[in-house]
């Protein structure tokens, strides 16, 4: 009975596994590291595909710069638009296939036909399971984070490895399938992936407008800024672009209003300090990369207005790489201050520093507002 039992789970799994046979390998030449993980698997993508493009052009076409504050009892902020893939592909024209949430059969079998097509696709994954940026292990629960990319390039089904490509290396690396399908499955609370994917698709020629392209991002740009406030069922209140930056301050002088136990304050103010300069961000809360697609455009544009955006953005840049030191240095010395008072001039000071990050990105905001109305 007992082997009657074996032989009819080997039938079932190797009937199940048919296809999963042999390799499907993709030729790359070249691998370009990254900061921003989404905006370099689009590079790598392109790159492969005969498109010479680079991340900050990828980031500043697709409208990337933003901002966003959620009120809870760890309070968080964000700095990277949602739509940067959609805004980049509608502003450039570049056919894609949208993102994908499929069940995972049937995104493995699409997965499949592309890759024999000739077309790497870029998998949203939970970087805890990606086990080579962990010396071989997982990461903790608390490296969790859903919105992370990476490129797949090929499969090996005799050693079950996938080839993939991720925005901190120039080499192709190999995960196990198993470990990607817990990457591309986590059902994390940070961000969880839903199995996303997304391809873009093959096309004899390209060619680009810059100044069409520089104003459609600026647009873009502008609506991040101008995004309404959104509170959601459970009383999550999150406020978006310029509102948010404008009462950054505020929030930051009366942060206990949220955070209810001081033990959770110095990692609420290390996120802060992490979001702005570490997490797949070039630093200064994405400023950085976003000067450097101005930069970019203008040596092709020579606009003397978008000069004068570039040196307004360099000082929202000083600002902020300024607030998130004063975040980490909070996050470091808010432990050893027991009572409120005692708290309340780092809260104070970082205030400050808050209002005058709002000040020189509501010059920043408002100059590309007349930009587009001329």
């Amino acid at each position: 009975m007992r082997i009657l039992i074996l032989l009819f789970l080997l039938v079932s799994c190797s009937s199940g596994r048919e296809d999963l046979k042999g390799k499907i390998l993709l030729p790359v030449k070249e691998i370009k590291s990254g900061y921003d993980s989404e905006c370099t698997a689009i590079v790598n993508a392109l790159n492969y595909l005969g498109y010479d493009v680079n991340e900050e052009f990828v980031f500043g076409v697709g409208g990337g710069l933003f901002f966003s504050f959620a009120e809870s009892a760890f309070p968080f902020i964000a700095i990277k638009s949602d739509t940067i893939s959609e805004n980049f592909f509608k502003n450039t024209k570049i056919k894609w296939s949208g993102k994908k949430y499929e069940s995972n059969k049937k995104s493995w079998e699409i997965i499949k036909e592309k890759l024999k097509e000739g077309i790497p696709l870029i998998l949203r994954v939970d970087v805890r399971y990606l086990p080579y940026r962990y010396g071989g292990k997982y990461g903790g629960k608390l490296s969790s984070y859903g919105k992370h990319y990476i490129i797949l390039f090929g499969i090996d089904y005799e050693k079950r490895v996938a080839l993939i490509a991720d925005n901190n290396s120039t080499n192709l690396i190999e995960i196990s399938l198993n470990d990607l399908d817990k990457a591309r499955n986590s059902s994390t609370q940070a961000f969880p992936p839903y199995g996303e994917f997304f391809w873009i698709e093959k096309e004899d020629k390209l060619s680009f407008s810059y100044r069409d392209l520089l104003l459609e991002s600026l647009k873009d740009v502008v609506k991040n800024y101008e995004k309404p406030v959104k509170k959601n069922l459970s009383d999550l209140k999150v406020v978006y672009g310029i509102s948010a930056i404008k009462g950054l301050s505020k929030e930051i002088v009366e942060i206990e209003r949220l955070v209810n136990f001081d033990i959770f304050l110095p990692g609420v103010f290390y996120s802060f300090y992490h979001y702005i300069e570490q997490l797949e961000t070039k630093g200064s809360a994405n400023r950085e990369i976003f000067k450097d697609y101005l930069i970019h455009m203008n040596a092709k544009l020579k606009d003397k207005d978008i000069e004068k955006m570039i040196k307004q953005l360099s000082l929202c840049i000083d600002n902020w790489k300024v607030l998130s030191e004063e975040f980490k240095n909070i996050s470091s010395n808010i432990k050893n201050y027991k009572e409120k008072y005692e708290r309340k001039p780092f809260y104070d000071r970082a205030g400050a520093i808050a209002d005058s990050v709002a000040t020189e990105e509501e010059k920043f905001y408002k100059m590309i507002k007349n930009y587009l109305e001329k």
